[in-house]
């Protein structure tokens, strides 16, 4: 994957080892995705879903190159996304609690600094604010995140009956 033409150079306000540009983010989706489809609890979950990583790794790069560098190219509904998932494999609190271990190590095993721990504040936002939405709570959050790359309110999950 090519670099972004406008990556964070160094001596710009990066920090040396944080994210830097889309090759890192690559980088990250794919150790992260790796981990995560092979794990215990999240790998039939991925299974099920028949993901087709071919296609679904560049969108994942391109979601969070939006998130982190505010990259455009990014289309899509990553919230209304999981909807049919939620349907054949219900998402559980130990399914997003285990999803955020594992992208907050994979972070930590690979990168240091400001761009790092917003990758895993955004990553937290997203699961509480795909919690809610798929637990049909009465919260105004976005299916997208808006312009800002914000999804919500990252309040406390409703409960879920059952």
């Amino acid at each position: 994957m090519r670099s972004l033409p406008f990556a964070v150079p160094v001596g710009a306000g990066w920090t040396e080892g944080d994210l830097r540009d889309a090759d890192d983010v690559e980088e990250l989706v794919r150790a992260f995705y790796r981990r995560a489809a092979t794990d215990g609890l999240l790998g039939p979950v991925f299974e099920a879903a028949g993901v087709d990583w071919s296609a679904h790794i560049p969108k994942l790069v391109e979601f969070w190159s939006w998130q982190l560098f505010g990259t455009p190219g990014y289309e899509g509904h990553p919230l209304l996304a999981h909807r049919p998932l939620q349907a054949a494999t219900p998402f559980r609190d130990a399914h997003y609690a285990r999803w955020l271990e594992i992208f907050d190590d994979t972070v930590d095993e690979r990168f240091a600094g400001p761009l790092a721990e917003a990758a895993k504040a955004r990553a937290a936002k997203m699961a509480t604010a795909l919690r809610r939405l798929l637990a049909d709570c009465p919260a105004d959050l976005p299916a997208t995140p808006d312009e800002t790359g914000e999804t919500g309110e990252a309040g406390e999950p409703c409960e879920t009956a059952g």
